[in-house]
């Protein structure tokens, strides 16, 4: 097969066929990796953010599924990667999954055949064709059947799973107008389908989240043990058949789960022979089939943990010393000790001269921007962080002093991961405002928003930043844009987003430059975690004091350097020319100005005018329009008052109280916004 460019759905666009649009039977799914799988799954939720399992096709299932403009509002609010169609019996719809039958765009002849009166979409891999039909379930379940050799996968989804939508039709659709077209399903689809899957339904693999069945946990028979050893076989009978269909889902129904369950179970007075015993486990055989409720081994654990098993066992120093020993070998006689001399793992030991003989700290933008793992450069909405980011890129791609400081000259990626139409036009302003040619930057742009949690987009990364050469320097703007759907307070999804930065920096040399936001409380520095700024080697925090004083870059954290250096600068605004209907096209350069005074020798100041709750609101609703520095006016005017709740009993005036916020905000002195043409230009 030909590379192939993977589909992410446009949640805000996509679209699905007519008929099945307002049926009640529509949810939410996100990529998620487990450990130590190499391919992401696609996870089912509830548009509530729950996790869909255990229960489909349910009276409680079908309550939480929606239609579909719900569910797509869902995923863009939860941060999801796409919506999906729930297969459930009442629902009536077919699907038919063909897998690898797509070759550079090309599908597959014999796909296209099966699929030409009806809705047909790329799946989400680009390899991949999704088919929709009317049809009874009964016709054909949930059955699958992989691909032999030289032809395509197959599954079939109708009473369980879920199917994912990407909106990217196949030409003929398109050519056709079948975009809504939900035909029945033709007698040739039956013919290829009795075929391919025979007359008995092929259980889908255990491990396949979008056939509905839970993955196994891949314990070892030592671990399974253990945990039956904690566990007294004369338990309740409900609890005792769960802990039997755990270790049939486990071991996928072989003769170890049974034997582990059977010398369980003939320690206890209920022990019904084994014989008995059998029969009970073959009927898990005949639980096992679509829709049906999985009982994994995670239950097993719960119950063992009720009964005061620690779970996973604490490591012994016996463990600890064995895996060691694995590493540098055996303990010799003590007349000979070990020496780590030829170690070479993460932690080896260094005498006090090697320490002293390593290099001092190499920077970018000396006592400014270190060359090291990573830097965090923060500030509020409207503060301008995206303009002193490009400033410190483009001074870093000349080799010019920056604010006096000398600059080590060197190649600067800048992932534009909020839009590439803003970049585009800061990078003109630029070079008009210093009178370059954008031809001699040694800058490249990244316009697509990369996913930090993703291991493969990192992998993606580390294959363009390395096919450019040397880059000094990464800049990503901004850091909520690359970890979509992540909980920002949670240390689990920002340290994997971190720890794939660092992999960024070890395996290409650049460093990292996180573009952040800060949080509402200004005074706790970046927002969410706050292991993000134990984990910076230099936290740079870009300030628009609201009083009048300007703005500010201070340095809020340098890990081998001086901290709380500040520069003052100002935004200059640059005329780029006329768009088609003559408004100006305008865009911002960082400039230096005058540092502005400390708000204590600044505290006699008089009038001072505070941001109001309006105001906040406009400038939050800015922020999550989609488009670094510019929006529509009357855009920004009806999402403001959209989103602001109406008192009961009261009259509505939010538009007024909206419009007046803005026009205030614009007319300040070094604003947040300006108005121009009908648009609202912000500095980010």
């Amino acid at each position: 097969m030909n590379a192939v460019q993977r589909i992410t759905p446009h949640l805000r666009t996509i679209t699905a066929p007519a008929p099945l649009r307002n049926l009640p039977y529509w949810m939410v799914w996100r990529l998620e990796r487990r450990p130590n799988e190499v391919k992401p799954r696609k996870v089912p939720y509830y548009p509530t953010g729950e996790r869909r399992h255990g229960q489909q096709g349910t009276p409680i299932d079908l309550a939480k599924l929606t239609t579909f403009a719900l569910a797509r509002v869902a995923a863009v609010k939860l941060g999801m990667d796409g919506v999906g169609f729930a297969h459930v019996v009442e629902g009536g719809v077919v699907t038919l999954d063909f897998d690898n039958c797509v070759d550079g765009g090309t599908v597959d002849p014999a796909v296209l055949e099966l699929v030409r009166n009806t809705y047909a979409e790329f799946s989400p891999s680009g390899t991949g064709v999704h088919a929709t039909f009317v049809g009874d379930a009964s016709l054909l379940g949930n059955r699958k059947a992989r691909a032999t050799e030289g032809a395509f996968g197959v599954e079939a989804f109708s009473s369980t799973g879920f199917t994912t939508f990407t909106g990217h039709l196949l030409d003929h659709v398109d050519l056709l107008g079948l975009e809504d077209t939900v035909a029945p399903i033709p007698q040739r689809v039956l013919d290829f389908c009795q075929q391919r899957f025979g007359r008995v339904d092929t259980i889908p693999d255990t491990d396949d989240f979008t056939a509905g069945f839970e993955p196994r946990l891949n314990l070892s028979v030592s671990q399974m043990e253990k945990l039956l050893d904690a566990l007294d076989p004369d338990m309740g009978r409900d609890d005792w058949i769960k802990v039997g269909m755990a270790l049939h889902h486990e071991c996928e129904g072989d003769d170890t789960g049974f034997d582990l369950w059977n010398d369980w179970s003939s320690a206890g007075g209920k022990y019904p022979s084994e014989e008995g015993l059998r029969e009970q486990w073959d009927s898990f055989t005949r639980r096992m089939g679509p829709g049906r409720k999985q009982v994994t081994m995670a239950t097993t654990i719960r119950l063992a943990k009720a009964a005061g098993l620690q779970w996973p066992p604490a490591p012994t120093a016996e463990d600890v010393a064995a895996k060691a020993d694995a590493i540098v070998g055996p303990a010799e006689a003590a007349v000979k000790p070990r020496t780590p001399e030829g170690y070479s793992g993460r932690f080896k030991a260094v005498s006090p001269l090697d320490v002293m003989s390593q290099p001092p700290t190499q920077w970018l933008i000396r006592h400014v921007v270190p060359a090291a793992d990573l830097i965090v450069l923060y500030g509020a909405s409207g503060a301008g962080k995206s303009f002193v980011a490009l400033d410190m890129a483009i001074h870093i791609a000349r080799g010019a002093p920056w604010r006096g400081k000398r600059t080590e000259k060197g190649r600067v990626v800048y992932v534009a991961a909020e839009g590439g139409g803003g970049v585009g036009k800061r990078f003109r302003a630029y070079c008009d405002y210093h009178g370059i040619d954008a031809t001699t930057l040694d800058v490249a742009t990244i316009t697509a928003a990369p996913n930090f949690l993703d291991t493969d987009d990192i992998t993606e990364m580390t294959a363009t930043l390395r096919a450019l050469g040397d880059v000094s320097l990464l800049i990503v703007d901004t850091f909520a844009q690359v970890t979509p759907g992540a909980n920002e307070n949670a240390g689990e999804d920002m340290g994997r987003a971190l720890r794939n930065a660092r992999l960024l920096r070890e395996a290409t040399g650049a460093t990292v430059m996180l573009v952040h936001h800060a949080g509402k409380d200004l005074s706790r520095g970046a927002r969410g975690w706050s292991g993000i700024k134990a984990a910076a080697d230099a936290e740079i925090e870009v300030v628009r004091h609201e009083d009048g004083r300007g703005r500010e870059i201070a340095l809020g954290k340098m890990k081998d350097g001086e901290d709380g250096l500040r520069w003052g600068f100002k935004l200059e605004t640059i005329l780029l020319g006329l768009d088609d209907y003559g408004d100006e096209i305008t865009s911002c350069v960082a400039v230096e100005a005058e540092l502005a005074k400390t708000a204590a020798e600044d505290k006699e100041r008089k009038g001072v005018r505070r941001r109001g709750r309006v105001e906040h609101h406009v400038l939050e609703i800015i922020a999550t329009m989609g488009e670094a520095d510019t929006c529509s006016l009357d855009d920004l005017i009806r999402q403001s008052v959209e989103s602001m709740p109406v008192e009961a009993g009261q009259r509505d005036t939010r538009r007024q109280v909206v419009v007046r916020a803005i026009q205030k905000m614009a007319k300040e002195q070094d604003g947040p916004l300006t108005i121009a043409g009908g648009r609202v230009i912000f500095y980010a």
